[in-house]
């Protein structure tokens, strides 16, 4: 009978810790998510490799890309398609996902600091 009580109360810990980490991931992926960083590039053909497909994914973009106060920063993204050569992206970026979500941007439409490092 002790060993009955002691599987059950092992199996319940685990199933009460099980619980936790799933609620657990659901923050991170929210919080992840709240707290995405925005980075804008410039499309580069030049600067576009194929890929080992993933999810649709065919091709790795590798662009300097800048903040909103202007810092560079190094930016990978997966696309299914070559993207228009020359446009801007605004780029969603979110720690521990990465790429979350991307749109084309008008020149107008970049932040000053961003506007500093591309010629229109």
């Amino acid at each position: 009978m002790k060993k009955g009580k002691t599987a059950l109360l092992i199996v319940g810990a685990l199933v009460l810790l099980l619980a936790a980490g799933i609620c657990s991931m659901g923050l991170l992926f929210q919080s992840t998510t709240d707290n995405a960083e925005s980075l804008y590039s410039q499309i580069d053909n030049e600067k576009i490799a194929p890929i080992t497909p993933h999810g649709g994914m065919n091709y790795r973009y590798t662009l300097p890309a800048y903040t909103e106060s202007g810092a560079v920063k190094n930016l990978e993204l997966d696309t299914s398609r070559e993207l228009k050569d020359g446009a801007y992206i605004l780029v969603h970026v979110a720690p521990l996902r990465g790429v979350i979500s991307w749109e084309e941007v008008r020149y107008d439409e970049l932040p000053s600091n961003v506007k500093a490092h591309y010629e229109k």
